[in-house]
């Protein structure tokens, strides 16, 4: 299960990277890879999904706003500042949200 600590542990090494202005670094490319494909599970794992399927969004329990947008503009701009600055905004977003989500259905119970 992937918790806002994981995330935490990579963005102190990207924001690193990012400071000297090295996230076109081999390195730095390697970890932005992982931290997208935790954003990509922790999103699947909070809607209890096996692959996102865009043409479902509306289905899914916690689905930021615009969010086939960012996702392509992260895609297009992962190794940029602006793809890794819109990955950590989406990916707090999604915590958020997901809290909510929780918290109403625990009262709903």
């Amino acid at each position: 299960m992937i918790t806002k600590e994981d995330f935490t542990k990579l963005e102190h090494q990207l924001d690193a990277f990012a400071k000297v202005k090295k996230l076109k670094s081999p390195e730095a490319k390697q970890l932005l890879d992982q931290y997208f494909n935790m954003i990509q599970h922790y999103f699947q794992q909070i809607n209890a999904i096996e692959v996102i399927d865009f043409k479902y969004l509306d289905e899914y329990a916690v689905v930021p706003m615009n969010f086939e947008e960012r996702y392509n503009y992260m895609i297009a701009r992962k190794y940029h500042f602006m793809g890794y600055s819109q990955m950590k905004t989406l990916k707090t977003e999604l915590i958020k949200m997901n809290a909510s989500y929780q918290i109403r259905l625990k009262n709903k119970r």
